[in-house]
């Protein structure tokens, strides 16, 4: 892994010094490998702002367990950069990652790339070179410009939720976003639309007029009929019948929307032989890490019986208002509240609806990011909030833990802010992605 480390570090230095949203820097990479991204098998293809890392992960496990054949392409990774790229089924290994990147690297010829866009082109290269039946393809950060919207043709391209996020990159404005995000349609069979604020809604239905091509949206063309929690299992209607699935084995409600979203996709795509029991086990058998994973290893002993730690990637608003619903409906009286935001996040947003529920903020810095200082997150609490309970700046989570006992006899504790800081969190658990 230490020479993986050190070609990505290398590729990492190739960066552009101004960032231009366009598809011409990876189109010239892949036409001197050769052009792999015109060899791969039937392409679904995800873009979002919250939930298509969950859709990705409950589609694959479907899938799989209908014994076919899948590629997967994810990101960011949550602790070793081999997590982004699955050939049927298992990471790719060290010694295979490094030849596809020297490869990559050495084709490039130091010109500027974005690492995104030359890894994009080494995941290529992996997936033309073994036969599958399908490839998963989530997009980066965006959509129309994304690395992986090359992908001439697509069996379905999928539209989980999109909200404000990656301003920075893709507009301040929600409409800027969505025409970013919905962007990934182009050279679609069909079109899966989750549920959307209403206005983002009306872009996409505008947008799709003008193009040809099948769509299925949420409230629409499918829903959820009703959840039953003792059983576990819920009704949903797709086109007109009636389902039955178990809720999926992720955390929380959210969970079984971006189920029904999978589920939807896989019902419109007629290309595989795939059963409702199939759809049924696939669920139960999704493992999704950071998103509300309750911790098991190092960590928990560490904190002992008394204290649950669960642990979570959200980052955006949306997100915070899904984890303040979880929050909300624990009873236990303490809850400890652990986050790490990068730069270019809004701390105060997003702690906005989470602050009213907690007895303690603990706030960490992210190793190897550039993150916004603990004191300034701590700074920026107290005057918008002037809470009436204890701030504390930790250096990493074991500390926070131990200053966590010293205060309470009990409780849960939840960390979140950042799926880099899920990294780190972890690592230190002891936890390991196959």
């Amino acid at each position: 892994m230490e020479k993986s480390r050190k070609i990505l570090r290398r590729l990492e230095l190739l960066h552009p010094k101004k960032i231009d949203l366009s598809l011409d820097r990876l189109r010239r990479l892949l036409n001197k490998l050769n052009n792999p991204h015109l060899r791969l098998p039937p392409v679904i293809h995800i873009a979002g702002t919250n939930g298509k890392g969950s859709v990705t992960s409950i589609l694959r496990s479907i899938y799989e367990t209908s014994k076919l054949n899948v590629q997967c392409y994810t990101s960011p990774h949550i602790i070793k950069f081999n997590e982004r790229i699955r050939i049927n089924s298992k990471l790719i290994t060290n010694d295979y990652l490094n030849i596809l990147l020297e490869e990559c690297e050495f084709y490039n010829r130091g010109e500027e790339i974005t690492f995104f866009e030359i890894t994009t082109a080494a995941a290529f290269l992996a997936f033309s070179r073994v036969n599958s039946d399908l490839l998963i393809l989530e997009t980066g950060l965006g959509g129309r410009f994304d690395a992986t919207n090359i992908i001439e043709e697509k069996i379905c391209s999928v539209l989980t939720p999109i909200s404000m996020d990656h301003m920075n990159f893709l507009g301040s404005k929600i409409s800027l976003i969505a025409r970013e995000k919905f962007g990934i349609v182009k050279n679609s069979e069909r079109v899966i639309i989750s549920k959307q604020k209403s206005y983002v809604k009306y872009l996409i239905r505008t947008y799709l007029k003008k193009i040809n091509t099948i769509s299925h949206e949420e409230g629409k063309d499918w829903k959820i009929l009703k959840k039953d929690y003792k059983k576990r299992r819920f009704l949903m209607n797709f086109r007109e019948k009636d389902y039955e699935f178990n809720f999926p084995s992720l955390y929380g409600d959210h969970q079984i929307e971006n189920a029904s979203t999978a589920i939807s996709t896989v019902l419109s795509i007629t290309n595989f032989n795939v059963s409702n029991e199939s759809i049924n086990t696939g669920l139960l058998k999704t493992n999704w890490p950071a998103r509300m994973q309750k911790l098991k290893g190092k960590l928990s002993k560490k904190a002992g019986k008394r204290f649950d730690i669960w642990l979570d990637g959200g980052h955006n608003l949306d997100a915070s208002e899904m984890l303040s619903k979880i929050v909300n409906n624990w009873e236990e009286k303490k809850i400890i509240l652990i986050i790490g935001m990068i730069n270019g996040k809004d701390p105060i947003n997003f702690l906005n609806k989470l602050i009213h529920n907690i007895s303690l903020l603990i706030i960490l810095p992210i190793n190897d990011h550039q993150c916004v200082m603990p004191y300034e997150i701590k700074n920026l609490v107290i005057k918008k909030f002037n809470p009436d309970f204890d701030i504390e700046c930790c250096l990493n989570i074991e500390e926070a833990i131990v200053v966590t006992e010293k205060k309470f006899s009990g409780g849960k504790i939840l960390v979140c802010g950042s799926l880099y800081l899920s990294g780190e969190i972890l690592r230190a658990d002891g936890y390991k992605i196959a």
